[in-house]
This record gives structure tokens, C-alpha cells and sequence, in this order.
């Protein structure tokens, strides 16, 4: 029963992330976005999925792992567009 806590809080902390990259992708914009909250966030993501691995806990690192790649991909998807934004 743990577990299945576990997987349901796991996807609606991973769907968090999907609508904010799909508007990214739409829009080709990222300007309302702070950089330094998505790197602070791997880092945070990264340590809880260290944390999940070191206590075996499979449903943490499973989503974790998940959400550490939708937040890398807004997180690339940010750099892109902004760094765009300035140069043009």
C-alpha cells in the first residue's frame, strides 16, 4: 500500500512539470522562467533520487528519476530560448 502512495504522489509531482514544457515548446519562450530555480531544482531532485537509492526506496527513485528528466528538459528548453532572447 506504501508503495502505491508512493506512485501516485510520484505522477502528479511528475505531471507538475508537463504543461509548463509543452507552453515552452508552443510559445518558443522561456522568458517568464527563472533559470536559477529549475538548476536549484536538479540539484534538489538529484540529491532526493541519491537519498531514494541509498535507502532502496524504488518508487522515489523511479519517479524521481522521471521528474529529473522533465525538469532537464525545461531546464535546456529555458537556456535555449532565453539565451535566443538575448541575442536577438
Amino acid at each position: 500500500m506504501a508503495d502505491v502512495l508512493g506512485y501516485v504522489a510520484g505522477v502528479f509531482a511528475l505531471v507538475t512539470f508537463v504543461p509548463q514544457i509543452v507552453k515552452t515548446l508552443r510559445t518558443r519562450s522561456a522568458g517568464d522562467l527563472s533559470f536559477a530555480m529549475l538548476v536549484l531544482t536538479l540539484l534538489s531532485l538529484s540529491l532526493y533520487l541519491a537519498y531514494g537509492v541509498l535507502l532502496r526506496l524504488y518508487p522515489v527513485v523511479i519517479m524521481l528519476t522521471l521528474r529529473l528528466v522533465l525538469v532537464a528538459v525545461q531546464t535546456g528548453l529555458t537556456w535555449r530560448y532565453q539565451r535566443a532572447a538575448r541575442a536577438a
